[in-house]
């Protein structure tokens, strides 16, 4: 929601499972499992086509909202990531600036040139790319800033406790720092 207006300008795809025995299973529970195990490959493929399948529709009926989708970093490695992506903006009809995948700072550095050149195949097609929990990883700003980053997910540790002044002045400083990045 836009803070200035009102206006619902974007969601986030979020995956959650509801089992008839255990109850509601939080991500933090059944993730960590998943990307031990290699299942997250297959259950975040399912996830971007249905958000991507939804965002169509939703523009189809007139709603322009930027869909973000968290990527696993076991997700991103994959040789055939960004194909996956565009093939799924492609079967959809979904215009690539109504997407956002959010990764994680962390997953930036770990091979860096490969990295590089497949988030530039992805923003050239228009697809956004966030950072997400930022402010919690070990990565160089020099490195930062060669990606082609278009937003900044302040990691919640350092929002929650705004009426501290030194929270305060560290996300003053990151929203300055992604600003000039």
């Amino acid at each position: 929601v836009r803070a200035t207006d009102g206006l619902l300008i974007g969601c986030e795809a979020l995956i959650r499972w509801r089992d008839p025995e255990l109850g509601d299973v939080p991500p933090t529970e059944f993730i960590p499992v998943a990307e031990r195990s290699g299942f997250i490959v297959s259950i975040g493929a399912w996830v971007l086509r249905q958000a991507v399948q939804q965002a169509a529709l939703w523009h189809g009926r007139g709603h322009r909202l930027l869909m973000s989708i968290n990527v696993s970093a076991l997700q991103f490695q994959q040789p055939d990531f960004v194909d996956s992506v565009m093939r799924a903006v492609q079967v959809y009809s979904l215009d690539g600036h109504l997407m956002e995948l959010e990764i994680t700072e962390s997953l930036l550095m770990r091979d860096f040139e490969a990295n590089a050149i497949k988030l530039g195949r992805l923003s050239a097609a228009g697809i956004r790319i966030a950072i997400d929990d930022f402010g919690t990883g070990y990565s160089s700003f020099k490195y930062l800033s060669r990606f082609p980053i278009h937003t900044l997910k302040i990691d919640q540790s350092f929002v929650q406790d705004l009426d501290r002044e030194e929270n305060m002045s560290i996300v003053n400083a990151m929203i300055a720092m992604g600003r000039g990045m």
